[in-house]
């Protein structure tokens, strides 16, 4: 009884294993994680560029691969993002990838409400965290 007792009240606490089963990843730190690993540094004098978006980024490497095979560039971009969850991850799906370059396209899921309600001032702030981000990185936001 009393086991079943303090399962009880770690599940509410969000302390038992099934609750970590359950967590959502609302930034998606998972979706580049494997390609982010296996992407090697950048070769010497290599001008590598990354385009962090939402799905018209995502969709740019299933349009024209060509574009990406064919340059030093790295799509991270994800369907539906906002800029708070791009702000979450930029350290991983950007910095870490040392670009010399980041092209930043955001915005416009964060008026559609994808995650909520935004002001302008906050999409902005968003937008100018993570050319502030990239600035102190040495890399170049666009």
């Amino acid at each position: 009884k009393k086991q079943t007792i303090l399962w009880i009240m770690l599940s509410f606490l969000g302390l038992s294993s099934s609750s970590k089963i359950n967590a959502q990843d609302w930034p998606n730190l998972e979706k580049y994680n494997n390609a982010n690993a296996e992407l090697p540094a950048p070769a010497g004098g290599e001008n590598r560029v990354v385009f962090m978006g939402n799905s018209i980024t995502e969709m740019w490497i299933g349009t024209h691969p060509e574009f990406f095979a064919e340059n030093p560039y790295v799509n991270r971009g994800i369907g539906g993002q906002t800029t708070p969850q791009m702000l979450l991850r930029f350290r991983q799906d950007v910095i870490d990838l040392n670009p010399k370059v980041v092209v930043i396209l955001a915005g416009t899921n964060d008026i559609a409400g994808n995650t909520g309600p935004m002001t302008l001032e906050q999409i902005h702030d968003n937008i100018l965290s993570m050319v502030e981000l990239a600035k102190a990185n040495g890399i170049k936001p666009i």
